[in-house]
């Protein structure tokens, strides 16, 4: 099969993007690459869509990515899977978080591209920066902390929605999916996922889902803790609401297909 779809993952940094790569490469159709082209796209601002292809996408040069299977032997497995059904794959993409700002230039430059979008809580993105920060031997930079995502969250969401309304007809090519609500059963995201991106039911696909399912089950809720109250306070979080609710009626919509 040649003819693929081609799809982008983001949302925030911390906001369940490795996750839905996760729930999303367990389907035999699908293929997508961990931060793949991060650098190309964030550093040199190149979205080429020939970086889709077979014979690119399994070239790992120096200035795509940090997750190199070489460097990373963690990743490996994933890319072989992905090999190995290239092929009858309908769907080929790459995650890469903290993409809203050259998210634009991005879909121009690759018409055909279409966009998963996960929105989660500001709560739960601070304290999972919070506590990247707090590793000592983590890589993620301290400064990174729960007031930067702060920030970093309110700029995207602002950002995303500012995408919509300067470009509504975009829209069509978005699949807004709202991590807190994504894993409760009610909630058809198996089917709207099926339907926007034009795959098969699949057993792999749906035991995954339940996989996360049970984990998001066993998750206790967190407070915010003092010192950040006041920077949590202090986001205006109206435009994720709305955005929140757009995910609601994209997701039954797509279900519907």
């Amino acid at each position: 099969m040649t003819d693929k779809t081609h799809l982008i993952v983001s949302g925030v940094a911390r906001s369940g993007t490795t996750a839905l790569a996760e729930l999303l490469n367990a389907h035999p159709q699908i293929g997508v690459g961990i931060e793949r082209y991060k650098f190309r796209y964030l550093r040199e601002n190149t979205y080429d869509p020939g970086f889709f292809g077979r014979d690119r996408f399994f070239d790992f040069q120096s200035g795509d990515t940090n997750l190199r299977p070489a460097e990373r032997p963690a990743w490996a497995p994933v890319y072989d899977a992905i090999a190995a059904k290239w092929d009858t794959a309908r769907v080929i993409g790459d995650k890469v978080p903290d993409l809203t700002p050259v998210l634009e230039d991005f879909l121009d430059a690759q018409p055909g591209t279409r966009c998963l979008y996960i929105l989660r809580n500001l709560k739960d993105v601070g304290l999972s920066w919070q506590a990247r920060a707090d590793k000592p031997r983590d890589k993620w930079p301290q400064g990174k902390n729960f007031a930067a995502a702060c920030e970093s969250w309110a700029e995207q969401t602002s950002q995303l929605q500012a995408l919509f309304d300067t470009r509504p007809e975009i829209k069509d090519r978005f699949l807004l999916i709202d991590y807190d609500r994504m894993y409760a059963k009610e909630t058809p995201i198996e089917a709207a996922l099926r339907g926007f991106l034009g795959i098969d039911p699949a057993p792999p696909f749906s035991e995954m889902l339940k996989r996360h399912r049970a984990f998001m089950a066993r998750r206790t809720d967190r407070k915010v803790p003092p010192e950040w109250v006041e920077a949590y306070k202090s986001v205006d979080q109206a435009v994720a609401r709305g955005l929140r609710k757009e995910a609601r009626i994209q997701t039954a919509r797509w279900a519907a297909v």
